[in-house]
């Protein structure tokens, strides 16, 4: 008889971990307490009719596991996706540029874009830049144990201190991608992210959406599930884990769901939020040492932005911009590709750090957005937003401080039958995509292992 998993939450964690217990002849029942899949790289239609995501995306080209998935679920990545070889950065003051990230395929290009325009980086500060390449060379245990104990900013004061480039590039790239201030940056989060870009430099590239990944990736994957006899419950959530103490760290015996629904299974799988699984942790379990360290995890909040225009406001650019002295740090427009707009501009922008906005009204936020970003792109002064969205995630992702990398947990528990997926789990791509994938992979695998031990 097959095993039976329950899985609960269906973000690219739980449904990558129900894809590969599946495929090993697992009955699997997944549920998410949204009414849609995808968690936070969701994806979603509003009342009227329009896409809206739960935060700008960038698909990153050493994402291999991610793009392993999605082929292995019928869905070509280069149909899904369009790619970029330059980024954009830009400062309030005027000063901007353009870079080539391609230099195994355009190297002329990337060369000349980076000796040129140096009104945004001076001849001195691209120099200074030279001590990032280091971490290409080097092991990521070696980055964990060397610099996870200290800030980017620790980090950049004692192998150049160049403010320009701290200003302009490391803090934008920080506030974008971790949604945080360099101050509070791990240095080895951040020179991890340089090392798998050095290891990995034929796909050095920055990928788009072709459309809404709910259409790309979420059904198709939901349709994989399906068709093996997977059950996929959406607007289920989660309200608390049944467990029975006992010799060997107890057992997990349901989940109980919000209507009082009961769930058994031989394995339980939490691909939830960590902190929306701390809060279901059984009394007995809170006090182990494992659990603990689930609630000290430090968590970051975002906002996202989403604005429709009247017209193009960005030049036609589909380009990911990184805006320094800014908190709308990272934008994109996405009417071309992703959610197709005839009428001008659909940007997605990233508001971060959000910690002291969160209680800020919607249209504040949306007035703050086009100020700022009216600097930059001056059309926006004088087009007219049509329509905006704003999304407030009061707990988004594990904040990088210093140490939190090292203790984000394993996927196996102490209770045996109670294992962890997610991009807060160990896996070497922090809180992304493709941590999730791998996240929810390595549960998996640790699903796997747990159960043939216990036959030998």
């Amino acid at each position: 008889m097959a095993k039976r998993v329950v899985i609960a939450g269906g973000g690219l964690a739980g449904l990558t971990c129900a894809k590969y217990l599946v495929d090993q002849g697992f009955s699997v029942t997944l549920v998410e307490g949204l009414p849609y899949l995808g968690g936070r790289a969701s994806t979603f239609r509003d009342k009227d009719g329009d896409w809206v995501e739960q935060g700008l995306h960038l698909f990153l080209g050493v994402y291999s596991e991610l793009k392993t998935l999605l082929r292995e679920v019928g869905s070509d990545p280069d149909a899904a996706l369009f790619w970029m070889q330059e980024v954009r950065l830009q400062d309030p003051d005027g000063a901007q540029a353009t870079f080539f990230i391609n230099p195994l395929r355009s190297p002329v290009k990337t060369v000349v874009s980076i000796a040129g325009q140096n009104d945004y980086l001076g001849p001195l500060d691209k120099l200074s830049l030279l001590p990032l390449a280091a971490p290409g060379v080097l092991s990521l245990e070696h980055l964990r144990a060397q610099h996870d104990g200290e800030t980017i900013v620790d980090w950049w004061e004692r192998v150049s201190g160049d403010v320009t480039v701290l200003e302009r590039f490391i803090r934008p790239f920080c506030r974008g991608i971790q949604f945080s201030e360099p101050e509070q940056f791990s240095a080895y989060n951040f020179l991890g992210w340089i090392h798998h870009i050095a290891h990995d430099l034929p796909h050095a590239l920055l990928g788009g959406y072709r459309g809404a990944r709910e259409e790309l990736f979420f059904q198709p994957l939901a349709n994989y599930l399906r068709d093996r006899g997977a059950a996929i419950r959406t607007g289920v959530k989660l309200r608390e884990i049944l467990y029975i103490p006992g010799r060997g760290g107890g057992a997990v015996d349901g989940f109980v769901l919000e209507d009082g629904e009961r769930l058994q299974a031989d394995v339980y799988v939490a691909a939830i939020p960590v902190w929306a699984l701390v809060p279901l942790i059984p009394a007995p379990l809170r006090r182990e040492p494992f659990f603990e360290r689930l609630a000290a995890l430090p968590v970051a909040p975002a906002i996202s932005v989403q604005l429709w225009f009247d017209r193009d406001v960005v030049g036609g650019t589909q380009a990911f911009t990184l805006v320094a002295h800014s908190h709308a740090c990272v934008y994109q427009d996405q009417s071309r590709n992703a959610y197709p707009y005839g009428e001008g501009s659909r940007l997605s922008v990233i508001v971060s750090p959000a910690d002291d906005l969160l209680g800020d009204p919607d249209e504040v936020l949306v007035r703050r957005v086009c100020d700022s970003l009216g600097k930059v792109q001056p059309a926006i002064r004088e087009a007219k937003v049509v329509k905006s969205v704003v999304l407030k995630h009061h707990k988004h992702l594990v904040r990088p401080l210093p140490g939190a990398m090292s203790q984000r947990p394993a996927q196996a528990t102490p209770v045996p039958n109670l294992f962890l997926a997610g991009d807060w789990t160990q896996q070497p791509f922090f809180g992304s995509q493709e941590g999730a994938v791998r996240g929810g992979k390595a549960c998996a695998q640790e699903v796997l292992r747990s159960l043939s031990e216990r036959k030998d």
